[in-house]
């Protein structure tokens, strides 16, 4: 029976002794942490940004090449909108 306690006993202490909470940090420490954690966000948008970059270039320069290669193919006339003469007074 006193094996029995003794253990018990060793074991409470030891159970107790293992939920030591953990020291605060200080003003350097968490400094540290928000730097090294905004360091990998900031790398991984850029990461995105270049990915939607290439991305929105092919569509855009495309959409670009198709209408300047569709203008040289087809002159304005002179009666369109954007080469009309403003009119005199």
């Amino acid at each position: 029976m006193k094996k029995i306690v003794l253990a018990l006993l060793v074991v409470t202490i030891g159970f107790t002794a293992c939920n030591k909470e953990p020291e605060p940090l200080t003003r350097a420490q968490i400094k540290q942490r928000i730097d090294s954690i905004t360091a990998e966000r900031i790398k991984e948008s850029d990461a995105q940004a270049r990915l939607d970059l290439e991305h929105r270039i092919k569509i855009e320069v495309k959409v670009k090449v198709d209408s300047m290669v569709n203008a040289s193919l087809h002159p304005a006339t002179a009666d369109t909108a954007h080469n009309k003469k403003p009119a005199r007074r």
